[in-house]
């Protein structure tokens, strides 16, 4: 459902994520990576992004639990709801998934980009994106990475990608 841009009316208030190996417990980063690969942002993130006037996420509550039971409260699933046609397919270097593939459902569908070229005019007004065409990652404005750079919050790394 993450991966369709649909605000959510009923999410349910007892959605946890916990930390099974207390190697990977500590400080959490602000963007919490998670096996889901769903965007989970602390409560100082959603703040910024608010204050700042970043548009388009719903942020869902969930629990966050260390290792030793302890919960973070503020936390929630980042769900994008921006998803725009603004991939350039002529100029992005990419893979489809066969028309004999054994799942019917992606046939013919993006199966991985190694290089992306999005369409600058259709990304005109937003912050933050999925593209349509290849909702697997999303996409953030300049506005968006210098909010994350200048608070000093942890982790993501950028890439930057072809504007057209």
């Amino acid at each position: 459902i993450f991966k369709q841009g649909i605000f959510i009316n009923d999410w349910k208030d007892n959605v946890y994520f916990r930390v099974k190996k207390g190697r990977n417990d500590g400080d959490p980063d602000d963007a919490l990576q998670n096996y889901l690969m769903l965007p989970i942002y602390s409560p100082r993130l959603i703040t910024a992004l608010d204050i700042n006037e970043i548009r388009g996420i719903q942020y869902l509550p969930i629990q966050v639990i260390k290792f030793n039971g302890v919960c973070l409260d503020g936390f929630c699933i980042a769900n994008m709801l921006n998803f725009i046609e603004a991939f350039d397919e002529e100029k992005s270097v990419f893979d489809r998934f066969s028309e004999d593939f054994p799942n019917p459902n992606v046939r013919g569908k993006i199966a991985g980009v190694r290089k992306f070229v999005l369409k600058k005019k259709n990304l005109e007004g937003y912050d933050i994106i999925r593209l349509k065409e290849y909702k697997q990652r999303f996409f953030v404005s300049d506005k968006f990475k210098n909010i994350f750079q200048s608070n000093k919050f942890t982790g993501y790394s950028f890439r930057e990608v072809e504007l057209v």
